[in-house]
């Protein structure tokens, strides 16, 4: 039994493929086929203020993270201190990126797996409030992007050192509203999840995110793992290795020679007990518990997230709102090597930079999250249809496509 197809509702373009003889799984693989975009190659090269605007462009569905990465590993490299201010209105932004790109994976590309339909066309004709919902959560979500970024989609108002203009505080009140408004969709669309029977699996493995000390993981701080790993961002290399496997046109990671597992289900495995309080009583009510080892259960910690970063958008911005001021942006103060580390949607994501005393970009690594999560998903396929290798191969194709969905892959990200 062989099967070699592309896998749809995804972000980019991929397949699966496994090859099933006398009642063994064979070989089991991802391939993504998404052209190679080779930024790291063009930012080479470039003045450091361009850089944060240009690698936003790697991905137009979640260019905040990238935007943020770039601009911290930029300031780690010359020296730039941002104030306490400018990292809350960071946190804003990835909060509502998070918030907005959640919404669509869910009720998009994930949510017709286990609604019995086909895609988000049959979704929205059986369950138009779902859909509505979905679209209230984005907009609110883009809302908050571009308040702060300039734009909701690649922002051009975050820069090294802060922001070329800030908000205002009547800005901070409104958004706050904004975002209280669809608090409750957001806790529908957890109960929603929550309610939807995923598939029995379970493989026991490392997660990673980043851990700041204090704030469930949005922006900066080590590298951590369920399995005892506390190292500082600049060590990555140290503990992630990227490979080339000729059949794919990302790299695969790997850390201490076996795959890990990063994005919402991570965060949440590892540091459930810094949610919000709406997030943390929905998880005590929750038929699912957490830590999980099933991969299927992202799509519910996406779910959880959803309320998380609503209620940490509100936060943030009712004390921006009595508190928000002009600041002086700091200046450079030397040339070197800096690493920046903040969570996306689907997980921890790296940006390293060499910039010299000119302010020049001499050298660039970036470490995207589905590239992280390529071997893992790869080791997650294996088991998974091993344990169903005597169901009919449309069950295991389903399956399959069902597994590597709720990774919520980004393939032009990983492809970059």
């Amino acid at each position: 039994m062989i099967y070699d197809e592309f896998v749809t509702q995804i972000e980019g373009h991929g397949r699966i493929y496994f090859d099933i003889k006398d009642g063994k799984v064979v070989e089991a693989r991802l391939e993504i086929h998404e052209g190679s975009r080779l930024f790291e190659s063009f930012l080479r090269g470039r003045r450091a203020d361009e850089v944060p605007q240009m690698s936003s462009r790697i991905c137009g569905v979640c260019p905040v993270p990238h935007n943020m990465a770039a601009i911290q590993a930029l300031e780690n490299a010359m020296g730039i201190e941002a104030s306490e201010q400018t990292k809350m209105l960071r946190r804003f932004m990835i909060s509502s990126q998070m918030v907005q790109d959640h919404a669509l994976h869910l009720y998009v590309l994930a949510a017709a797996d286990y609604l019995g339909v086909t895609g988000i066309s049959e979704v929205y004709a059986k369950f138009p409030d779902a859909v509505k919902r979905c679209v209230r959560i984005r907009t609110v979500g883009n809302r908050g992007i571009e308040l702060v970024g300039g734009r909701a989609v690649h922002p051009i108002n975050s820069i090294p050192g802060g922001f070329a203009k800030l908000p205002t505080r009547e800005d901070m009140e409104k958004i706050a509203k904004d975002f209280k408004a669809i608090l409750n969709d957001c806790i529908e669309t957890f109960r929603l999840f929550a309610s939807l029977k995923c598939p029995d699996f379970e493989r026991p493995t490392e997660y990673l995110a980043i851990d700041d000390g204090k704030h469930f993981p949005a922006y900066a701080g080590r590298l951590v793992t369920n399995r005892g790993l506390k190292v500082e961002a600049k060590e990555y290399r140290n503990h992630i290795k990227e490979v080339f496997k000729p059949y794919s046109n990302t790299k695969f990671c790997v850390m201490n020679g076996h795959g890990f597992h990063v994005g919402a289900i991570a965060r949440v495995n590892l540091f459930k007990n810094r949610l919000n309080p709406t997030a943390k009583e929905l998880l005590r009510e929750s038929p699912v518990k957490f830590p999980s080892d099933n991969p299927f259960h992202n799509n519910l910690a996406q779910a959880l997230e959803i309320v998380h970063y609503a209620e940490e958008a509100i936060k943030i911005a009712e004390e921006l709102a009595v508190k928000l001021k002009d600041e002086e942006r700091p200046k450079p103060t030397k040339a070197g090597t800096g690493v920046g580390v903040v969570e996306a949607p689907r997980g921890t994501l790296i940006h390293e930079y060499t910039v010299d005393k000119n302010g020049i970009v001499k050298d660039a690594n970036l470490i995207i999250p589905t590239g992280m999560n390529t071997t893992n998903i790869e080791e997650d396929l294996y088991a998974l249809l091993s344990a169903n290798i005597n169901k009919p191969k449309e069950q295991l194709k389903r399956l399959a496509e069902m597994l590597f969905r709720a990774y919520d892959p980004c393939l032009s990200c990983a492809t970059h």
